[in-house]
């Protein structure tokens, strides 16, 4: 019997539950469109619509089989396999960035410090991240496949995020807007950036990622079931914030979405159990972190994160950079906020609150008037957003019946990547100059001066050296105390006119004038000259033979 509106199954089937039979016979009747669902739903799949009207899948207990598996999955894994291409062909475009190198020498060393009680710097103060997580970890993939390995590793982690992504928009508006959603974020310039780039933000977005998705599969379980999953949820949700601290901001986000999730599902007060359930794990592994990591740890925390300087780049340019990487997925974003907030269900704010979560990034830069780092952490947001993106544009879609929605669909997404996206993540991988010719020289150069080294970020060089030179054994242009001395130009010139440094390597980047002042100072003294120039940076040879006396105390900001 032919079925007159989507409404009536409800009628027909006891429960919310539909069968595959029931399934393919209203996608004759043209039906599947409306609810945005596939056109095709793989053995074992069932139909639900949540309290937002809008079509959901939920999985039997018997698994499908495999012809039905490779029919639903087949697009995820395209959408994997496009991403995965356009951050590869990032991975070999350059040498290590200053970040990247600094990561993983410091896992380096934290491995020789467990196996050999080796000295090491004191990381834990200055890092945006715990030391003791992402850097070893990423430190074995170096030691394995050297930094193309260690790349590898993040887009592994990103092609995870992706995969979370949609496994999460399919279980809360079905596999129309999960495939649409995934399209979207996988060809993001941020996404395919930080998929070839060897630092914790792609972990870190892999844990907040799994967090969101545990606490939104949870809704569909029993109650002890739930709680698990709620309690898996806050100590991976902690787990991500202690990987990189920043990844705070978004967890007031994670918190009210599981929370909508559940309450949109269940109603009642089942949704501030959730939260608090959630919340308490959260907080529990958090505080005993802090108290764990001790006074170096929290002053990390604090230097990195909490108490960031302002800079002084205009309100203006920040917004606009942040919209320029965001740009498709924000409006999006914003139009599903807008589709929901018509309805009346429950379900209704929950566009909102993703959409929101794109929003806070650019707000909280643009607070302290810097655009570091905004690349990568407009990529954070923009993974809740795409939610709301991938629901808005399945909602779009519905106004065609047949398969024709895909094409159109499709179209914007591939025309922002060829002509938006991938420039721009080519370009921002081509931010930092390429170090190779001056590690080349260095390699022979430290040989025929061996004694203490000075470069602007030095953190590359000693990464690629790090086997030859010891780490104390380099110095930066950044802050720096000879002997005593007061710390900065004095020390600088102190140190160079009794020729402490055997090399000195510049290239007039962030410390521009620093690195004039030291060139000024080499001049004056004599006994300095150029070894090389290899691309920007210029090498200064001392000739009076190198000094392993003395001892500097050089700090990183």
């Amino acid at each position: 019997m032919a079925v007159r509106s989507a409404g009536s199954l409800s009628q027909k089937l006891p429960g919310r539950q539909r069968s595959l039979k029931n399934a393919r016979h209203f996608e004759a009747a043209g039906h599947l469109a409306d609810l945005g669902l596939p056109q095709a739903l793989p053995a074992g799949d069932a139909l639900t619509r949540g309290h937002d009207g809008q079509a959901s899948i939920s999985r039997h207990s018997e698994g499908p089989g495999l012809r039905g598996l490779a029919a639903a999955r087949w697009p995820l894994l395209t959408v994997l396999a496009v991403q995965a291409i356009l951050s590869l062909r990032l991975i070999w475009s350059n040498t290590a960035f200053q970040d990247e190198a600094l990561y993983l020498r410091a896992g380096h060393l934290e491995w020789a410090r467990w196996l050999h009680q080796a000295p090491i710097p004191n990381f834990a103060a200055y890092f945006s991240g715990a030391p003791v997580i992402y850097p070893p970890l990423g430190a074995l993939a170096d030691s394995v496949g050297g930094l193309a390995a260690a790349r590898i590793l993040s887009l592994c982690f990103m092609l995870g995020v992706t995969s979370l992504l949609w496994a999460t928009t399919s279980r809360l508006y079905g596999r129309r807007a999960a495939l649409l959603a995934a399209g979207l974020f996988a060809t993001l310039a941020g996404t395919q950036f930080l998929g070839a780039l060897a630092t914790f933000d792609a972990m870190a977005l892999f844990l907040l990622a799994l967090a969101a998705w545990l606490g939104a599969r949870s809704a569909d379980c029993r109650p002890w079931t739930r709680t698990a999953l709620l309690l898996t949820a806050g100590v991976t949700l902690a787990t991500a914030d202690t990987v990189k601290y920043a990844t705070v901001l978004f967890t007031p986000v994670v918190l009210a979405v599981v929370a909508l999730v559940i309450w949109r599902q269940h109603g009642g007060s089942t949704w501030l159990a959730a939260l608090l359930t959630m919340f308490s794990a959260w907080l529990t592994l958090v505080v005993t972190a802090v108290i764990a990591g001790g006074r170096g740890y929290w002053l990390g925390i604090t230097t990195s994160t909490l108490t960031r300087p302002q800079s002084d780049v205009p309100v203006t340019t920040v917004l606009r950079s942040a919209y320029v990487w965001t740009a498709l997925i924000l409006v999006l974003a914003v139009l599903g906020a807008v589709l929901a907030s018509r309805g009346n269900t429950r379900g209704k704010l929950l566009p909102a609150v993703l959409a929101t979560a794109a929003l806070l990034v650019p707000a909280e830069q643009a607070r302290l008037h810097t655009t570091v780092s905004l690349q990568k952490h407009v990529v954070f947001g923009a993974w809740f957003a795409a939610i709301a993106a991938g629901y808005a544009m399945a909602r779009l879609s519905r106004v065609d019946p047949g398969r024709g929605w895909a094409p159109v669909m499709a179209l914007p997404i591939a025309a922002s990547t060829l002509f938006g996206s991938m420039g721009q993540a080519a370009a921002l991988y081509k931010v930092w100059p390429n170090a190779a010719d001056a590690v080349n020289v260095l390699r022979s150069a430290i040989h025929a001066h061996p004694g203490n080294y000075l470069a602007e970020d030095y953190d590359v060089e000693a990464y690629y050296l790090r086997t030859e030179v010891p780490w104390q054994r380099w110095s930066n242009t950044y802050h720096f105390s000879y002997r005593g001395g007061l710390p900065g130009a004095p020390s600088y010139q102190t140190a160079i006119s009794s020729h402490y440094f055997s090399l000195v390597i510049l290239d007039f980047g962030d410390t521009a004038a620093t690195d004039s002042q030291i060139t000024a100072d080499m001049r004056h003294t004599g006994g300095y000259y150029v070894l090389a120039r290899a691309g920007q940076f210029t090498i200064w040879a001392s000739q009076a033979p190198g000094r392993l006396s003395g001892r500097s105390r050089a700090v990183r900001d």
